[in-house]
């Protein structure tokens, strides 16, 4: 009999791996505590970012994994166009095809309502629409029963599990969309230059509250050194707008921050100090430097 998993990563062992040090480990800075976990021991990547039984539908009698199964299959997939980015550059056009691009478009968007940072969204987004906007319709099968369909509907709304489904559920509802993207997407290169950084928040958006993954402007690390950027035209990129990147990919964190040398945080807590009032001004500074 196959054990029931319980480490469930909202940030995938795959990703991290791509901003760890030549030993597979990094260190963990704790964002609300201010300081690094465990007096910065090193980590590896299966044992941060993950919530236990975060994916796992529970009832008194069961713990059911199939959703975290599912994220497994995904994942594996996307894993694989990873290693293949990884391991070419930018004259083989890093070895991926159209199929690949539109595969990590949609990988940005499941990473997207994944994270912890965006739950508040989702929950948000499931009291004020009703289930069939939704893409869900309850009917009743049994016209002899009492049962009140709108009062089930809220049950299911408040259902902890019906959170769970949700979250891996909105990057299908809005897959429709690839269709009409126009926007071309760009994987650039940055030299390893700079400490791999990385958080429980990586993906970079115009809007944080209102992105749309086929719509919108973004940019996404894929490691230290390869970023996905979706944009009309990307203009010429150097150290200072991975310094920037690494700078907004700290501080957006929710909770952790992963990095591979404790110094490079300090330095970019100064330089966010010394240059910004807010998020925002760092937000547009990097979109304006980044697109035409």
């Amino acid at each position: 009999m196959n054990e029931t998993s319980w480490r469930h990563h909202y940030i995938p062992e795959f990703y991290l791996d791509g901003f760890t040090s030549s030993n597979g480990m990094f260190k963990i800075y704790d964002v609300k505590a201010k300081r690094f976990k465990k007096n910065g021991k090193e980590f590896s990547p299966r044992s941060q970012f993950f919530e236990k039984n975060g994916n796992s539908w529970i009832s008194e009698d069961l713990i059911d994994d199939k959703q975290e199964t599912k994220y497994s299959k995904i994942d594996n997939r996307v894993a694989k166009v990873f290693q293949r980015i990884h391991k070419s550059n930018f004259q083989d056009k890093f070895n991926v095809d159209s199929d690949d691009i539109a595969l990590l478009q949609y990988f940005v968007g499941v990473m997207y309502w994944r994270i912890p940072t965006n739950y508040s969204e989702i929950k948000d987004i499931i009291q004020r629409k009703e289930l069939k906007e939704l893409g869900l319709v309850l009917k009743k099968i049994d016209d002899s029963s009492n049962l009140d369909i709108r009062e089930f509907e809220e049950r299911i709304k408040n259902d902890s599990n019906f959170f769970k489904m949700m979250k891996y559920w909105f990057p299908n509802i809005s897959f429709p969309e690839i269709f009409d993207c126009t926007t071309p997407l760009h994987i650039i290169p940055f030299f390893k230059s700079f400490p791999p950084v990385c958080s429980d928040n990586p993906v970079i958006s115009r809007d944080p509250d209102r992105f749309r993954v086929y719509k919108d402007d973004f940019i996404f690390p894929l490691s230290d050194t390869r970023t996905f950027f979706r944009g009309n035209k990307i203009k010429k990129l150097n150290g200072v707008i991975k310094i920037l990147i690494d700078t907004l990919i700290y501080k957006q964190a929710l909770e952790f921050v992963s990095c591979t040398n404790e110094r490079y945080l300090e330095q970019l807590d100064s330089f966010y100090d010394k240059n910004f009032s807010n998020l925002k001004e760092l937000r547009e500074l990097i979109f304006e430097l980044v697109f035409e």
